[in-house]
């Protein structure tokens, strides 16, 4: 027992020993594997990394050229290509001198691959410094060469992986007899020494059983792994060691694969995502790479075009999905095949089919074949035309807008002679702005291309129809027009067309026009003919659906109706209005019932203005609405002071019937003023019940009902005064001043007026015209009234035909309000005894 210690102390230095030994041996023989196929094979794998990722970076510049307008960044990325080239051509150089691995053959052929590649990777950076197309063409040939080294260093890889099987298996079995020999021992000292082979179980052959797993998982490629002992400092803490550095070395390649294989998807990625389609021929003009991009800008399904495909194997698939429909193929083959044997950049463009207009760029490669770039320029042409279209075209017309027309009058004005001349003509609708308002800005848009249509038919081809905004039309009338015969010709026919009714999204509309004509001459500026027509439109627009040639004198006119209008803008802050009253004469009741409101301009230049002079232009500048909302505002704030009697009578213009809210200011004006509803008449005239006759009622029926009286002015005069008495509820007609003024007086001997037969005849016919008159108003149960009573014998012969009241200088002339009420005492009292006062008593002309 006691040769037991030493028996077992004996076996166990023994069994120390050989497990010593064996792992020596197998340290050994994995340092030898690490030596001899790991550390080449790694840096096999790095230097194969290491010229990918420079091929990477070239074609990266190659990108930033091609697709950004960045010179400062693609030099910067040509300097980092050729910085990493020198890096990495020592690194390469460094590898083939200390592998061990590689024979001096092959390492020879490598040095020889790798001094091409670098050269052709300097020039292609260099180049794409300055000109990323010319450096695109070089990267044939580089990426060639790139191809040819990294194939033959993957051959040496292969090599170097078929040598890590033989020694990786080496090894196993080296650790499998060691093993068997360990167990061997250790079975036959089991009873003598089992305190001690359990220790040594424990201490080395423990770990040396996960190592020798671990060891054919990394055969078997999994490195989702931990290395055991590596913190050991005998053989055993070694070898772990060692297979940690076998574990890190092919989780490093795995990476460098995994990292491979990205760059190569990104290179793809680049290939297919350029804007430009590219098809790369061959040195003999075949096909050698399409990218994505050109396949889908002509519609050609993906494999129909391939590498190897010859000119015209590639143009016949072109024609067989649609592209070059009428062109023959060899015609179009032989074109391709003349750039290509151009050698020469080209850049063309091209109608590949009615939907696609190509910009085709052709760039040699060095190796005789050529990089081809198509882009699609389509959208880019149409929007280059529709925009100069619309810079010289009105966009809902489609007719020359004002630009456009300027050029036109300069290009005829530079080809101006004595029988060449030609003239301008400025066209205004009328009426347009109340259809507009109406029905609404659609369908005014609508008839404003109704208008265009119909100027178009009514001119000349080599005539120009422009639009220059608004309602606002222009024509040039070019070549000869002689004494100016044709012009008024034309002006006619265009009134004519636009004054017949328009059919707009189902309304009968109807319109006019007036158009102002200047006619060239050779010593006038361009801008003075415009500016003429202009003038001479506004002559014409005074009476509406005329035309006016411009003559001298009209500028200064229109000079001064420009001032007037913009004196009379101020002169209702500067409050220099001013109202005057006319009386109006009850007959039945002999006194003064009303006083109609007219209104006077006290300017301080111009004197006093009397209304016929500013009033229609008020109308037509709209300026009427705030003028005539101040009358009924002022006058009905006089007549609250009147005796309870009298009324007060506001002329209404056409203007503000349009304005929608006249009823509701005659509402708020009385309810302010506190005058009775019955104690305002508004006169209005034809015109206004020319407009839309059912906004007209609505309007009327409105006043009606708030108690406000009606009375239509001039009756008489017009074309239907007699059915709007019928359909619409007036309160009185006015005769016009013009039927009793024609009532002479009676010759002494009673048989004729004096003066003769035809002013006797004239004086019957007004007669019988009151009479009809006041008959009507009798027999609709409404009150007469006479204007223009200026003489006591018109004064008798309206009390004697029934007329119940009349107006006119015979009465009173117009007066301030401060003098109302004298008037109305003066006139009660002396009225009736100046009628009666008379030589010879009135009698009624027969």
């Amino acid at each position: 027992m006691a040769l037991i210690p030493t028996i077992t102390l004996g076996i166990m230095a023994l069994m120390f020993f050989l497990a010593a030994r064996t792992g020596e041996q197998s340290t050994a023989t994995v340092q030898a594997l690490d030596y001899n196929v790991f550390e080449p094979l790694i840096e096999a794998e790095t230097a194969k990394d290491d010229i990918t990722l420079l091929q990477t970076r070239l074609l990266s510049l190659i990108s930033i050229g091609t697709n950004e307008n960045n010179p400062a960044a693609q030099r910067a990325a040509a300097d980092k290509v050729l910085s990493s080239l020198d890096r990495r051509a020592e690194r390469f150089d460094q590898f083939l001198k200390r592998s061990s691995a590689i024979t001096p053959s092959q390492a020879n052929t490598l040095r020889k691959e790798f001094a091409t590649y670098p050269a052709r990777v300097r020039d292609t950076a260099q180049f794409a410094a300055y000109d990323a197309s010319y450096g695109a063409l070089l990267t044939g040939v580089t990426n060639d060469a790139f191809e040819t080294l990294r194939s033959d260093l993957k051959k040496r890889m292969d090599d170097l992986a078929q040598r890590r099987g033989v020694l990786t298996r080496r090894a196993l079995d080296n650790s499998e007899r060691s093993q068997q020999f360990m167990l061997l021992l250790v079975g036959g000292a089991a009873v003598v020494v089992l305190l001690g082979s359990t220790l040594v179980g424990r201490c080395v052959t423990v770990p040396l059983l996960s190592l020798t797993n671990l060891m054919n998982q990394l055969a078997g490629g999994d490195t989702n792994l931990t290395v055991p002992a590596t913190d050991r400092g005998d053989e055993v803490g070694a070898m772990a060691r060692a297979m940690q550095v076998f574990h890190a070395n092919a989780v490093a390649r795995r990476l460098g694969e995994a990292k491979l294989q990205e760059l190569n998807m990104q290179f793809d990625a680049a290939l297919n995502s350029m804007a430009q389609g590219m098809v790369v021929w061959g040195p003999d003009q075949r096909v050698q790479l399409v990218n994505n991009r050109f396949l889908s800008m002509c519609g050609i399904p993906d494999g129909c075009i391939g590498p190897d495909m010859t000119v015209i194997e590639f143009v016949e698939a072109m024609k067989r999905h649609g592209l070059h429909p009428l062109d023959d193929a060899g015609d179009v083959a032989y074109q391709i095949a003349s750039i290509l044997n151009a050698r020469q950049s080209s850049q063309i463009e091209l109608e590949m089919r009615p939907d696609l207009l190509v910009s085709i760029a052709s760039e040699p490669m060095q190796n005789g074949g050529a990089v081809v770039t198509f882009e699609d320029i389509t959208a880019k042409r149409r929007n280059e035309e529709c925009v100069a279209f619309l810079a010289r075209h009105d966009a809902l017309t489609g007719l020359p807008n004002r630009l456009l027309l300027q050029e036109r009058i300069n290009q005829a004005a530079s080809r101006l002679g004595e029988t060449d001349r030609f003239a301008v003509l400025c066209l205004d609708l009328d009426r347009f702005k109340a259809a507009n308002d109406t029905l609404g800005h659609g369908a005014g848009d609508d008839l404003l291309r109704a208008v265009a249509g119909r100027l178009r038919y009514c001119v000349r081809d080599e005539d120009t129809v422009a639009r220059l905004g608004g309602d606002e039309f222009a024509i040039i009338v070019r070549g000869p027009i002689g004494d100016q015969a044709t012009l008024p010709q034309l002006a006619e026919r265009i009134i004519a067309s636009l004054g017949s009714p328009f059919e707009v999204q189902g309304h009968d509309v109807v319109i006019g026009t007036s158009i102002g004509i200047a006619v060239s001459e050779p010593d006038l500026p361009v801008g003075e003919l415009l500016k003429r027509a202009d003038v001479a439109l506004y002559a014409a627009k005074e009476e509406r659906g005329m035309f006016a040639f411009f003559e001298a004198g009209m500028d200064e006119s229109l000079r001064e109706r420009r001032g007037l209008e913009a004196d009379l803008r101020l002169a209702l802050q500067r409050d220099e209005f001013e109202l005057y009253y006319q009386p109006l004469y009850n007959l039945p009741e002999d006194r003064v019932t009303a006083f109609e409101t007219l209104i006077r301009w006290n300017s301080p230049s111009r004197g006093r203005v009397m209304p016929g002079d500013f009033i229609p232009l008020a109308e037509q500048t709209g300026l009427i609405i705030p003028i005539g909302e101040w009358v009924l505002r002022t006058a009905c704030a006089e007549a609250v002071k009147w005796p309870a009697h009298i009324r007060v009578a506001v002329n209404v213009s056409s203007v503000q019937f349009k304005d929608k809210r006249l009823a509701s200011i005659v509402r708020e004006v009385l309810e302010r003023t506190g005058l009775a509803p019955e104690r305002l008449e508004l006169e209005i005239t034809e015109t206004i019940l020319l407009q839309d006759s059912e906004t007209v009622l609505t309007t009327l029926l409105d006043l009606h009902a708030m108690g406000v009286r009606v009375s239509m002015d001039d009756f008489g005069t017009g074309y239907s005064s007699l059915s709007y008495l019928r359909r619409f509820p007036f309160d009185k007609p006015k005769i016009d001043r013009s039927f009793v003024g024609d009532l002479a007086a009676p010759a002494a001997n009673g048989d004729m007026a004096a003066g003769g037969e035809a002013p006797w005849r004239l004086t019957r016919s007004a007669l019988l015209i009151v009479r009809a008159i006041t008959g009507l108003g009798s027999g609709l149960g409404i009150t007469t009234t006479a204007e223009g009573v200026e003489t006591v014998h018109q004064f008798e012969q309206m009390r004697l035909e029934g007329c119940k009241e009349v107006q006119g200088y015979f009465i009173g002339l117009p007066r301030p309000a401060s003098e109302i009420a004298s008037m109305c005492s003066v006139l009660d009292a002396s009225l009736p005894l100046r009628a009666a006062a008379r030589q010879e008593p009135s009698r009624r002309v027969a």
